[in-house]
């Protein structure tokens, strides 16, 4: 068992860690840092856009993370320009060094017939612990979570889009317990998902940034910080 530190970047899609924000975490030492889905995009352009030179900037915005905090990044997702597709793309570094990369293999239906589907799911290491990435509407299929334990992940980040929906607390909670603690069960890791914050670049997202094992749910953001920017700082043993 170990004491693994966690932060989850919950912000505004497309904005950058500021100074104060970068020292805060650097303090904490995190052996993880997690962004939003759709975090390192150019506000200029829709979110599901890319240019080459926009592209290669979004991966030197991770990289450079990465090698300042000393710390595994898992970028959230940038669009990913290769071989005339994009794919919705999560790339990971450690230390300024590429780990590698996963592509949403899962569309939700706004990014049908703009954004190419993934087919692999891959598994990472870093500080001897293996790790795997699902991506927002992944985790609607029951056989994500099932290739995450074939794999072997012991963490699952899932960087996510979400749109705000008229609910109730307790039907927000629901939806917790049955699409990420019931993930957790079947995949027998700790599920660490992170939210973008809604602003006048998308105005209609809710940042239900949480995490949760196969007992329940160990952290979740309150109903009344689901607007609030908050760099979330947590200490879980896996």
């Amino acid at each position: 068992m170990k004491k693994i530190r966690f932060v989850l970047i919950q912000k505004q899609l497309g904005t950058r860690i500021s100074h104060n924000e970068a020292e805060e975490i650097r303090g904490f030492q995190p052996h993880f840092i997690c962004f939003p889905e759709y975090f390192f995009v150019n506000k200029r352009f829709d979110n599901q856009d890319q240019t080459p030179h926009n592209f290669r900037r979004q991966i030197q915005r991770i990289e450079k993370l990465s090698k300042n905090l000393k710390t595994v990044v898992i970028g959230g997702t940038t669009p990913e320009l290769y071989n005339g597709n994009i794919y919705n793309t999560s790339f990971v570094f450690n230390d300024g060094e590429l780990l590698g990369s996963y592509r949403k293999r899962n569309l939700f239906f706004t990014e049908v017939e703009r954004i190419t589907p993934g087919h692999t799911f891959r598994i990472f290491t870093a500080f001897g612990i293996d790790f795997g990435i699902l991506i927002c509407a992944d985790v609607f299929k029951e056989e994500s979570f099932t290739e995450m334990k074939r794999l072997g992940a012991k963490i699952i980040f899932i960087p996510t889009f979400s749109p705000k929906r008229e609910e109730s607390v307790e039907e927000k909670f629901k939806r917790d317990k049955d699409i990420f603690v019931q993930g957790a069960k079947i995949s027998d890791a700790v599920i660490i998902k992170v939210c973008g914050v809604k602003s006048e670049y998308k105005e209609f997202l809710q940042a239900r940034s949480l995490i949760a094992n196969r007992e329940g749910v160990i952290y979740r953001v309150n109903p009344e910080e689901e607007d609030k920017e908050m760099i979330i700082k947590k200490e879980v043993v896996i």
